[in-house]
């Protein structure tokens, strides 16, 4: 890694020291952990299995690979090496998704998040793994006593909470807006994406805000990016 580029890198965007000291850190531990496991490999060689190998390595020893994913991310970022960076935000909100509870998502029905809970499906991911199918969702559907259509819905927000930045109220924005699948997202331009949610807003009232043309670009680029399905 050249530190200098990247910290003049990091700089520009106005980072504070802390934050670059600890991203340094960051960086530097994921490169130790390449050249441990294939000497000749380093962050910029490196490939989407390598950080998916990193994520298991480190949280198998008690380290905090979401913490870790910011600076290594920003380091891509720095380089321009796009695959990379996207790999890294796929798993940074793979990481969130696993602990993010299902009750969390605006105007979600109570006793459907109970029900899901009562049959062992508490988080965004364990959703996106157990009802991954048209076949699995019927079977989820059926057995936990809630309708598919109910059930689809929250899919879908799990789903859209796989893209950086769509969290909650904005998650629901895509959805009620009719941006409910990745698939519809990537099929759009960035501006297309914002001038559509802004519209949304305005003839509806809904209480929250569209993405900046620069947040836009971020989610289609995942939207395209990311694989239809947890596996």
């Amino acid at each position: 890694m050249d530190e200098v580029k990247f910290r003049a890198f990091m700089e520009k965007a106005k980072k504070p020291a802390a934050t670059i000291n600890s991203y340094i850190k960051s960086i530097n531990f994921y490169a130790g952990f390449l050249q441990s496991r294939q000497p000749t490999t380093t962050p910029d060689e490196a490939k989407p299995i390598d950080l998916q190998e990193f994520v298991s390595w480190a949280a198998a020893r008690g380290e905090n690979a979401y913490r870790h994913l910011w600076g290594i991310r920003a380091y891509y970022q720095s380089t321009h090496f796009t695959m990379m960076e996207n790999t890294a935000s796929e798993w940074m909100e793979y990481l969130q998704n696993e602990t993010r509870k299902l009750g969390e998502f605006p105007k979600v029905d109570r006793d459907i998040v109970t029900r899901l809970s009562k049959i062992g499906i508490k988080t965004v991911n364990q959703l996106l793994r157990e009802a991954n199918t048209g076949e699995k969702l019927t079977a989820v559907s059926k057995k936990a006593g809630v309708s598919q259509e109910a059930l689809l819905e929250l899919f879908k927000l799990s789903h859209l909470s796989r893209l950086p930045g769509l969290k909650k109220v904005r998650c629901r924005l895509f959805y009620e807006a009719g941006l409910d699948t990745l698939a519809s997202i990537a099929a759009l331009e960035p501006a297309e994406v914002h001038e559509i949610l802004q519209g949304f807003i305005e003839r509806t009232g809904f209480e929250g805000v569209a993405p900046t043309l620069g947040e836009a670009e971020i989610t289609v680029a995942m939207a395209r990016f990311l694989p239809e399905n947890l596996t």
